[in-house]
């Protein structure tokens, strides 16, 4: 049964589920239209742009599990994670609006290659300010969330409706990105007509909204979570501050943990295709698909019930079935899924550019695939939550920021080699052009822009449910190990009364 400090108020899940919102803005910006803006709007090479990324994602790779063992041991008023949740969005929201607007002196000649370096350190600084505060904002809110409670269900409700905020919220930033922001077409300088969203002026007004959010969203979950601070962990007395030999120790100890490490591992390849995919994704929807912006709208539109599905239904299927038989299965079909629709168009069995079933097939595939996402998405961050407390039985810590952190750490050192790979894909074995102009390329790139958005990027998925597998952390052992930790609890609890005890 839960216990009742472990029940936590509805207002208090939707707080904290409200701050999802702030990351997926951002990354809704960053993840979708940082490719296509500055390959194909401002001239920058495919494989500058992933290396870039991949510097970025590398610094914000250590940072976030020094950012995690920081707000473990930080001290104040407001508690542990609090304050970083309060400062967080004003150097982000700063950092969005520099990245997509490059001084325009740099980006009039870039195509021909004259201002490919300039472009290429404005991208790489404030793509890595902009991972540092999103760091400094995730890290303290997903172990704000392992905190808040300790039940096993009570947990999957927290993370599902703070998934439901995010993939929701997500479907509406992209439908109106696509249907409002970046709709229509435009002219270039050589007078086709081109989809809006290749046209660098459009961005203006979207990266401003995004800002706007992002900012509102974080403060206002910050806000409705403070008045948990007082029942929330805090650092042991004593407690040193961080520094070096304490960070690479903590690193070093959360590996030794058996299932924290296949967890880290299935992390590893799965976000290598993540980067692969979100690379690909907007380059196949314009020149593999050759969709407009009215028609990739509908993409987020759809997949919002599909994904608030996928959060609602991850809890009732892990008490029916576990965690770990709801993640294996929602991966499984999640990766065939994400590459279904190109393998079927490379050998000839899928509708036309022009069928009118074209668009109907390939929303209800990516519905499919956002809900086993979302599904997949909860269980992972619930099973995080159970392998810090089994932690915790072997240490004696409460150390959520570091394993949330350190999951980000391999998660994104993978997800930045994924965007680097995508780049050099592109420029050397797609051979994309500049300024490509959708339905005008020759049918070879679109072949082999085809082989690495599907199978190439398919297989890499598969590995990650190999190591998924090897998880073994079930609810009844879990269930024990609460139960060993509140004993422990109570008998900390009674030592000082006995102490008082007459001889």
């Amino acid at each position: 049964m839960t216990a009742p400090r472990d029940i936590l108020p509805f207002r208090t899940k939707l707080a904290f589920g409200v701050g999802s919102i702030g990351e997926i803005f951002y990354l809704g910006m960053f993840n979708t239209f940082i490719g296509i803006y500055y390959n194909q709007a401002i001239g920058l090479s495919n494989s500058l742009i992933g290396l870039a990324i991949m510097l970025a994602l590398l610094v914000d790779a250590i940072s976030d599990p020094v950012m995690g063992v920081v707000s473990d041991r930080w001290r104040s008023r407001w508690g542990r994670r609090h304050p970083f949740l309060f400062v967080a969005p004003v150097p982000l929201a700063i950092a969005l609006y520099l990245i997509f607007n490059p001084p325009e002196a740099w980006t009039n000649s870039a195509a021909a290659g004259a201002d490919q370096t300039l472009l290429f350190i404005w991208l790489v600084i404030f793509t890595v300010i902009s991972r540092l505060a999103i760091t400094l904002y995730i890290v303290p809110h997903l172990a704000l969330g392992g905190e808040l409670t300790r039940d096993h269900n009570e947990r999957s409700r927290l993370f599902s409706i703070n998934a439901i905020f995010g993939y929701a919220m997500g479907a509406l930033f992209a439908f109106s990105a696509w249907g409002y922001f970046l709709a229509g077409t435009t002219v270039n300088a050589e007078g086709l007509e081109i989809p809006r969203h290749l046209d660098p002026d459009a961005y203006m007004p979207l990266v401003l909204t995004a800002c706007g959010f992002l900012l509102g969203a974080i403060w206002l979950s910050a806000i409705g979570t403070l008045d948990q601070v007082p029942r929330l962990s805090q650092p042991k007395p004593g407690q040193p501050r961080f520094s070096i030999p304490i960070f690479y120790r903590s690193i070093l100890g959360a590996l030794r943990n058996g299932n924290y490490a296949f967890l880290i591992g299935g992390v590893f390849f799965f976000m290598i295709a993540t980067g692969l995919y979100e690379t690909f994704t907007v380059f196949v929807n314009t020149y593999f698909w050759e969709l407009l912006p009215e028609d990739i709208r509908w993409f987020g539109l759809f997949a919002a019930p599909a994904a608030v599905a996928g959060a609602i239904a991850s809890p009732i299927l892990m008490r029916r079935f576990d965690r770990k038989p709801v993640l294996l299965g929602a991966l499984t079909v999640m990766v065939v899924t994400a590459q279904l629709p190109v393998d079927l168009r490379l050998l000839g069995l899928f509708p036309a550019n022009d069928s009118p079933i074209l668009l109907p097939l390939l929303i209800g595939n990516f519905c499919v695939q956002t809900f086993t996402i979302s599904t997949a998405a909860v269980a992972i961050y619930s099973m995080l939550g159970d392998v810090i407390d089994q932690n915790e039985i072997v240490t004696g810590q409460r150390e959520e920021g570091l394993f949330y952190s350190a999951r980000a750490l391999i998660g994104k050192a993978a997800v930045s080699l994924g965007h680097l790979i995508a780049g050099v894909m592109l420029d050397l074995i797609v051979i994309l052009p500049f300024e490509a102009v959708p339905g005008e390329i020759e049918s070879d790139i679109v072949f082999r822009l085809g082989i690495v958005a599907g199978p190439v990027m398919g297989f890499v998925a598969l590995i990650s449910i190999l190591f998924y597998a090897r998880y073994d952390l079930t609810r009844s052992h879990h269930d024990a190990i609460i139960a060993e930790l509140d004993a422990r609890k109570s008998d900390d609890a009674s030592l000082p009364a006995a102490a008082h005890q007459p001889a």
